[in-house]
């Protein structure tokens, strides 16, 4: 694991470079069977190694993990995480999925929600599979694939 390790700290700081990043640092460690890339800038360097919702760090991500494995028997999943955006992300989803879940149940109405990657749709299902008065499910295809939050009724609870 050492030497994994150490070849993602190696590529994050050659593709920084690359990006004109001059002051960070790189700290990789275990995270269950992933493995944890956190990154630190400056916070005037953050937004453009985040990008719009993410998506600069989630393209980073997907580069690293496609030249860390090159040739690997073994996929290794790579999580890069700048200045703890993705637990900030995370934690502002949740709140999200709570929000739409308690309005939905006020109004009786689903409550469909904004796009959302993949990795977002799946922490708010896993979000509201804890309440027993609120569904969730995806619909559509594609980048018009979008999240839906209802109330459970009498009927779903049966089935």
């Amino acid at each position: 694991m050492e030497e994994i390790n150490k070849k993602i700290k190696k590529v994050l700081e050659e593709l920084l470079k690359l990006m004109g990043i001059a002051d960070f640092s790189v700290e990789v460690s275990q995270l269950d069977e992933n493995v944890m890339a956190a990154v630190t800038v400056p916070q005037e360097e953050s937004g453009i190694l985040i990008g719009y919702h993410g998506e600069t760090q989630a393209a980073l991500q997907y580069l690293t993990g496609q030249i860390v494995n090159k040739g690997q028997e073994k996929w290794d999943r790579i999580i890069v995480n700048i200045n703890g955006y993705r637990d900030q992300r995370e934690a502002q989803l949740k709140q999200m999925a709570n929000n739409a879940a308690d309005r939905a149940l006020s109004s009786g109405n689903e409550i469909e929600m904004p796009f959302l990657t993949p990795a977002e749709r799946r922490i708010i299902h896993l979000e509201l599979s804890t309440r027993p008065d609120i569904s969730s499910y995806s619909e559509g295809e594609g980048r018009d694939r979008r999240l839906v939050i209802a109330p459970k009724t009498a009927d779903q609870d049966k089935a």
